[in-house]
């Protein structure tokens, strides 16, 4: 993996809830560009980073979709590889060789409980012959019509497949693949604030957000903390419940809120707290809390290696840059609710200073903008790896710190 950026994009379902992501990779120099020209090897990079990293850090308990070589199919490496897991996915590129040999390996393949996904799903010869084969097929739609795009759809659900609509750039591409009856959708508008059409924060918004801010305050005490969660009841049962779960498997039972806060500290009770407000707020997103948590940490972890001591803003910054999408707003109308820092506001609104520049380098590799990386200027081994460690800490803290 070394050199390598490691991607995801997830696919949700009609209810935005994450259905998986889809695993991708770009070399890092004009070197491993060469290298990674081939099929072979990029299905041979993904392959070893799942041995290396293990799936569950990189996905959690959701797919993983992951391209797969005709070589590796056909010659039955795939087989010998990996074993079948409902998490994985395994996709057939657009321009894969179709014959005989392929089908009935695939076939084969399907019947111990390997998973497919044609990419890039035309409705031609070689792909009506694989359809039989796969359970997902993806249709782009920033190259496909909707008459098209609709004869496609009703000619794999009638086969049993279901479709994915891919490249959705803009609220109107989301809204037509709605219409048109996609399962599933991807592409980089789910990075935009805009999900859902608004007309403002609501009153209930600009309470969560103002506990949002008050909570993420550089000088915040234990004593302001545990005032805040008092006056949530859902916050202070939660917390209580969360307490006193066989996790901490504590010999007495914690009664009292100051308590709960003075056990988890400081730093563990206002992310928890944080994220927990998150989530009162009405939102269809399913997944803001682990992307929130991936920012921080890899904001974090980024101020390192550029020489800052401020590593609780750089979390601080991380956490609080999904607001706009928690919000379904412009991250200026929900700063303008907010008294945080100048600092932090120039970071979260214009990517300003080196705050800034660390969470726009966070976010171009969640958006897998590898342009933008390098502009960046930051080791791209280093990158790599924090983004692997955030993952995965993202996750640990997701399951411990937000369960009921």
């Amino acid at each position: 993996m070394k050199d390598i950026y490691l991607g995801r994009q997830p696919i949700y379902d009609s209810a935005f809830r994450v259905e998986g992501y889809e695993l991708l990779h770009h070399p890092t120099d004009a070197e491993n560009t060469a290298l990674l020209d081939s099929e072979m090897t990029s299905s041979q990079v993904l392959f070893d980073t799942l041995t290396e990293v293990k799936l569950e850090r990189l996905v959690g308990q959701s797919k993983a979709f992951l391209s797969a070589a005709r070589e590796l199919i056909v010659q039955g490496h795939l087989s010998q590889i990996i074993a079948p897991s409902s998490q994985l996915v395994f996709q057939i590129t657009p321009d894969i060789v179709v014959d005989e040999t392929l089908l009935d390996t695939l076939r084969a393949l399907r019947q111990q409980g390997y998973r497919f996904l044609l990419n890039d799903y035309q409705d031609n010869e070689a792909h009506q012959a694989l359809v039989d084969t796969a359970e997902y097929a993806r249709v782009n739609m920033a190259t496909t019509s909707a008459p098209r795009a609709h004869r496609i759809i009703t000619e794999l659900r009638k086969r049993g497949v279901a479709p994915i609509a891919g490249g959705i750039e803009d609220q109107e591409v989301l809204e037509a693949c709605q219409t048109l009856g996609f399962t599933y959708f991807q592409g980089r508008h789910f990075s935009e604030p805009r999900l859902l059409k608004f007309k403002d924060i609501s009153a209930n918004q600009l309470t969560v957000l103002r506990l949002i801010s008050a909570l993420n305050q550089p000088d915040v005490d234990m004593k302001t903390v545990e005032t805040l969660i008092a006056q949530d009841v859902s916050l202070s049962y939660k917390l209580l419940r969360y307490i006193n779960s066989a996790y901490f498997n504590l010999a007495h039972r914690v009664e009292s809120i100051q308590r709960a806060v003075v056990l988890l500290g400081l730093r563990n009770i206002r992310s928890w707290a944080t994220l927990r407000s998150m989530s009162a707020m009405d939102n269809a997103r399913d997944d803001l809390q682990t992307i929130a948590l991936t920012r921080a940490k890899m904001c974090e972890s980024l101020t390192e290696p550029l020489g800052l001591k401020r590593r609780d803003a750089g979390f601080t910054v991380g956490l609080l840059s999904v607001l706009d999408l928690v919000a379904r707003a412009s991250m200026a109308d929900v700063l303008a609710t907010l008294p945080l820092e100048e600092e932090i506001n120039a970071a979260l609104l214009r990517h300003e200073g080196a705050l800034g520049r660390i969470l726009a380098c966070t976010l171009a590799y969640e958006r897998c903008d590898w342009t933008t990386l390098k502009e960046l200027g930051l080791d791209a081994e280093k990158v790599n790896e924090v983004y692997l460690e955030a993952l995965a800490e993202a996750y640990r803290i997701h399951y411990e710190l937000l369960r009921d």
